[in-house]
């Protein structure tokens, strides 16, 4: 039940800090989420003893969402990652004590300015869309990705029985991740029927399908960090939910997905 209140909760203010607020207030939500995400990632790492320059990939991982607002002077989201390496490789050396610790600080230092950072940037850029369609996608994005989160949870609770990936997350089921993508689809199907019109029937479906399998594979690939470092959650800020990384996992990979996907097949219809 409570996943349910919180979608119910969550939706509306979605709603309305989409389609209401002005596009900077999005982005300056976004990249609020963008820094904390990043920085509960640098946490669980350092449960392993990684010592990562967490300030430097907090702040990369914020530019990078400015490169995909396109704030200011356009630059590529590749020039804050190049910065990010090298300063990371050149502070090493300074602040660590072996060549094996320096690599080790720098690839954790870089891993979640990729993995949380970038991936989490994509809802921004769709954002960028011009008139409505940025709104729309989003809208989009948010449904089926929450749609998944709650079906998969509720039905694997009654009916699963064959467990999805037992050395990362043991509770999740195929039969839950079934019903994810199932429901994915379903809310696919009301954002054409609700307020997108132009995306089409086929569309729809097909989005809801790859959007429910992403949701879900984000989920597990935060699960892979979270069992590697031996946390149960990514930080205690949302009692009984545990960090904002563990909210927003299942949008890792399902920002990327929706964004090429426009461009691939729908830009031009």
């Amino acid at each position: 039940m409570r996943r349910v209140l919180t979608a119910a909760v969550l939706l509306p203010a979605l709603w309305m800090l989409i389609k209401w607020a002005p596009p900077w207030v999005f982005c300056a939500v976004a990249g609020v989420a963008i820094a904390r995400s990043t920085w509960e990632c640098y946490t669980l790492l350092e449960r392993n003893s990684a010592r990562p320059f967490k300030v430097l990939g907090v702040l990369a991982s914020l530019a990078v969402m400015a490169s995909f607002a396109r704030v200011g002077p356009s630059f590529s989201a590749a020039l804050p990652l190049l910065a990010l390496t090298v300063t990371a490789m050149c502070a090493s050396q300074w602040l660590r004590d072996s060549p094996s610790h320096m690599l080790e600080s720098s690839m954790s230092t870089l891993f979640p300015a990729v993995f949380v950072g970038v991936s989490m940037s994509y809802a921004v850029a769709l954002r960028t869309f011009p008139d409505e369609l940025g709104e729309d996608l989003l809208m989009v994005l948010f449904l089926c990705v929450i749609a998944t989160d709650t079906a998969a949870y509720y039905v694997g609770s009654a009916w699963g029985r064959h467990r999805l990936a037992p050395r990362v997350s043991p509770n999740k089921t195929w039969e839950g991740a079934v019903g994810g993508v199932v429901a994915s689809v379903g809310a696919a199907l009301l954002g054409h029927v609700w307020f997108y019109r132009h995306l089409s029937w086929l569309d729809a479906v097909v989005l809801g399908v790859l959007l429910g399998l992403a949701a879900i594979a984000g989920d597990l690939a935060e699960s892979v960090v979270k069992r590697a470092t031996g946390a149960k959650d990514a930080s205690s800020l949302l009692p009984g939910h545990g960090g904002l990384l563990d909210r927003a996992d299942s949008m890792l990979f399902a920002g990327p997905v929706l964004y090429y996907y426009y461009l691939l097949f729908l830009a031009g219809s």
